[in-house]
């Protein structure tokens, strides 16, 4: 940690076999973004994502979901993206839903991460 930041890589996922191991196999807490690169609203928000995953000594997941067949739409109940969603021990422990035709803004974002934090310390 050099000036004050915390510089963690995030890990990029495409595929449902890459967040069964990268993600629900891991050890730590992950917190995810499923986005897909064709919305408008996710490319806006992504930025901000990877400036969180330099703040936190947290893991981070893309998780992208550009292919309409992934079964990560459905598994995870995923009906707007950008959203954000906490993993621990291979479950869903949390997640901050984007709001169709806007997106996830500083305010939800803050408040994900107020419970996230309470749940990974």
């Amino acid at each position: 940690m050099r000036d004050g930041r915390v510089r963690r890589i995030v890990l990029e996922v495409k595929d449902a076999k890459t967040f069964q191991r990268q993600v629900l196999e891991s050890k730590e807490p992950t917190v995810a973004l499923f986005w897909a690169t064709w919305c408008p609203f996710c490319r806006r928000y992504k930025p901000e994502f990877d400036k969180l995953a330099a703040q936190h000594a947290w893991r981070f997941a893309s998780v992208y979901l550009d292919d309409e067949s992934n079964p990560l739409w459905d598994d995870y109940a995923v009906e707007v993206v950008p959203t954000l969603a906490l993993f621990r021990d291979g479950k869903l422990v949390d997640r901050q839903d984007g709001i169709l035709g806007y997106g996830l803004d500083r305010r939800a974002t803050e408040a994900f991460v107020t419970r996230a934090a309470s749940m990974i310390s």
